[in-house]
């Protein structure tokens, strides 16, 4: 049933049960055209029309016909719940969705220039496209999805009950334009996270950043990571026993728009752990946390088989092409065999590059390199390409996402995470991760 005919049939089951001794008038679109919602992530089609030149009069007997919390004139459509200041204007869609009195104009991108760097967790939101719209609330401010941001930090205890804790540090993140020959999936900018220094010219060679002598010894416990996800940190192995450190996390509160179902962002991962420690435990991971009315703090940035995406990870297929480092075991050398070189490779879905990032098997130091049978010198690296992500949401709803990549085992051999492109989708999709179209 298209929209259009839903608003009229609240209306009439309105009328029916609230009675006219007392009335709110509004007018609702009436037409049967189809329009099609997208941008901002994409989203479904429906029967919407708000070019129609007779309108449709909505009447019941309180201020809030559809019970989405708005009442004319603030809400330009009161028999529509999708319609309202808390909306995303979904561009081509053809309809005024936040009620601003344009239609189809989002805010998409609204990067700032933090001075001093690095920034403030809200900068770097902000370097990812979660952007304060142009509609006003209740209260009279500007719809902003953005609720709080802040940094993360992970604590637990290690060796004779000692209390450890990790927090994120200025030298871990950056907000960038470029990564090597990476470029924001979306907008100007995209933010950076490292679990040693950011942008490190070789990330096999930086010392820990934590002190000397860092152990917690339940990760999962303290991250706090379950099932699955407990998992992706140890291998399979017992959940205790690994330990986390160099932890570098952007915690968000995020309101979502009334209309949304479905969050997507962008993001790629980066290690020069591969692949020395892979097929193992002891290698970094990144964590994409979600607590909300469906999540009770699980990760949403998972391979098909439901990991987090680490060195051992599907996706982790960009590193020194064949034949790779000499002298590798034969599990190791396996692994070698999907790789397709340090530039992506389109044919293949895969995006992003890792030249000039510090990840991508040229050897800078004398530190852990490999001479290969074709005579090059490397050093360990590799990365997955850019990937998207994407989670059902409840329309409305405030949810937590905690942005996290760390040191597992110990404090040695670096990665790096770039984070863009958040964006709504207003069909309900299942989630995942996939390869994303190359930007146009």
């Amino acid at each position: 049933m298209g929209r259009t005919a839903w608003a009229g049939l609240v209306a009439a089951a309105c009328l029916l049960a609230c009675g006219s001794s007392k009335s709110n008038e509004a007018f609702a679109p009436d037409g049967g055209g189809t329009g099609s919602s997208s941008g901002g992530g994409g989203g479904d089609s429906g029967t919407r029309d708000a070019g129609a030149d007779v309108p449709t009069l909505v009447t019941c007997g309180h201020p809030d016909c559809d019970g989405d919390g708005y009442a004319v004139p603030a809400d330009c459509n009161d028999g529509d719940p999708l319609i309202n200041p808390e909306a995303f204007d979904f561009p081509g869609d053809n309809i005024d969705d936040d009620c601003d009195g344009k239609v189809d104009d989002p805010v998409l991108h609204c990067e700032t220039v933090p001075s001093p760097a690095p920034g403030t967790p809200t900068d770097f939101a902000r370097a990812a496209d979660l952007c304060a719209q142009n509609s006003k609330t209740n209260a009279g401010t500007v719809f902003d999805p953005l609720v709080h941001a802040a940094w993360g930090q992970v604590s637990g205890l290690g060796p004779g009950q000692t209390l450890w804790t990790s927090q994120t540090k200025p030298e871990q993140i950056a907000i960038v334009s470029s990564f090597g020959g990476d470029m924001p999936r979306s907008g100007r900018t995209m933010f950076g996270l490292a679990n040693g220094p950011w942008g490190a010219a070789d990330p096999r060679a930086s010392m820990p950043l934590d002190p000397t002598g860092f152990h917690i010894n339940d990760g999962c416990a303290a991250i706090p990571l379950m099932g699955q996800d407990c998992a992706s940190l140890t291998n399979g192995a017992a959940a205790g026993g690994v330990n986390v450190q160099d932890w570098a996390e952007l915690a968000l509160d995020v309101k979502i728009p009334s209309n949304v179902q479905t969050v997507d962002f962008d993001f790629s991962f980066f290690s020069s752990e591969f692949n020395q420690w892979w097929d193992s435990a002891a290698n970094d991971a990144f964590f994409v946390l979600v607590t909300s009315k469906a999540l009770q703090g699980q990760n949403v940035a998972k391979d098909a088989s439901g990991l987090a995406v680490t060195i051992n990870s599907a996706f982790f297929n960009l590193c020194p092409a064949p034949p790779g480092p000499a002298g590798l075991s034969m599990d190791k050398s396996a692994a070698i065999q999907a790789c397709v070189g340090t530039a992506g490779d389109a044919s293949q879905m895969i995006y992003g590059t890792l030249a000039g990032t510090g990840y991508d098997g040229a050897a800078v130091s004398a530190n852990d390199t490999a001479i290969a049978q074709n005579g090059s010198e490397y050093i360990y690296g590799g990365g997955t390409g850019w990937l998207t992500a994407k989670f059902p949401v409840t329309r409305g709803e405030t949810l937590q996402m905690r942005i996290v990549l760390m040191d597992t085992f110990d404090g040695l051999k670096d990665s790096a995470l770039l984070f863009d492109a958040l964006r709504w989708e207003k069909a309900m999709e299942m989630g995942g991760v996939g390869r994303p179209q190359p930007n146009q």
